[in-house]
């Protein structure tokens, strides 16, 4: 699980994040945006993104935003449990069941009852459960195994997957009415190689969690900063914890980590432009997806250009060097598909009122 928790740091009166997420980069501030707009609701939010980045940082936050603050948060990661064990984990089973179902045993779902549960992995539940947890979706209701009461909760749905669901439903893995009824909004988390401004502040705020912990405080050396900027983190956030964790703790008697205190692997990865290896991607396996990964860029840019010009549509398109109606068009596209950047734009403006803006 993304279990990497930070609490924000000030510099002077600017916050470096937001409910111990932290980050500053346009994509988180973004991110940010739809946490407030969302967790006072009962929407259903599906958080996808890369292992290590804190979708469950996320599901935490829309928690402790909403109404249902004071009900319990009750994590269930559905890869990490054996698929004969998760209908029993997630319902609950009555004695006799099933082998070693000495007693009857509540599930998470009736233990986050009024609360949130946060279903992780999502991608790895099976078609049987699929099913059934999309009738608690439709009406709250279940059965638990080997039981023929129907028992009625009341829980916000939060689910989390590193997969591409879009592509699980196209392969007929992951059924497509669960994949929309878990998509009411979608909330996608950058890969740290793509936010690589707010490393120096996930270096700050680890190094404070650590101190916090009991161990010795510890600074960066600039040239041991710019190895880090360099690296491609395939492991993300939880990567980079644990690293200045094995630093910190393996760490010499000044403590300061330099450049050659860091391993080989992260030493060793190329300065921006000498190769494909220094870009904001990688090209695993399976490749990438090219127009997702346009797409991203796109909404960053244009998110940049919207906050620099405070909103101003007309400026915005100056600093992009494109038409303002071309402009208008992408973002009336991007509102309609929904995400992040969906969020920052607010309701679709009226024909006559978006005509007036300068």
């Amino acid at each position: 699980m993304d279990d990497v928790q930070f609490e924000p740091e000030e510099v002077g009166d600017e916050p470096l994040g937001f409910e111990g997420i932290l980050g500053r980069h346009p994509s988180m501030e973004a991110i940010f945006e739809v946490i407030r707009r969302v967790a006072p609701t009962d929407a259903t939010v599906l958080i996808t993104g890369d292992s290590g980045t804190g979708k469950e940082l996320v599901a935490t936050a829309l928690h402790r935003l909403s109404p249902r603050a004071s009900g319990r948060f009750v994590p269930v990661h559905c890869g990490a449990i054996p698929e004969e064990l998760l209908e029993s984990e997630m319902f609950g089973h009555e004695r006799g069941a099933f082998t070693g179902a000495v007693a009857s045993r509540p599930g998470r779902f009736k233990l986050a009852d009024h609360g949130t549960i946060f279903l992780d992995e999502i991608g790895e539940m099976s078609p049987k459960l699929q099913v059934k947890l999309l009738r608690v979706l439709e009406d709250g209701r279940f059965e638990p195994v080997g039981s023929v009461v129907t028992q009625q909760v009341d829980v916000r749905i939060i689910a989390a997957t590193n997969r591409a669901l879009d592509e699980a439903v196209a392969a007929k893995q992951f059924r497509e009415d669960l994949f929309y009824r878990l998509r009411v909004v979608p909330i996608e988390m950058p890969p740290l190689r793509r936010r690589r401004e707010d490393l120096p502040l996930l270096v700050r705020g680890v190094l404070g969690q650590l101190t916090e912990k009991g161990l010795p405080r510890f600074e960066v050396a600039p040239a041991a900063l710019e190895a880090l900027a360099r690296y491609s983190w395939p492991g993300n956030v939880r990567e980079l914890r644990n690293l200045l964790e094995q630093m910190v703790v393996l760490g010499r008697p000044e403590h300061v980590i330099d450049v050659h205190d860091l391993p080989p692997h992260v030493i060793a990865a190329p300065e921006s432009g000498e190769g494909p290896a220094a870009m904001p991607w990688q090209f695993g396996p399976a490749g990438i997806d090219f127009y997702r990964e346009m797409e991203a860029i796109e909404d960053r840019i244009i998110a940049q250009a919207l906050r620099l010009s405070g909103g101003n549509k007309k400026e915005a398109a100056r600093l992009l060097r494109v038409n303002r109606t071309t402009l208008l068009e992408k973002l009336k596209r991007k509102r309609a598909q929904g995400g992040a950047l969906a969020a920052l734009l607010g309701a679709p403006p009226r024909p006559e009122c978006d005509a007036a803006v300068a």
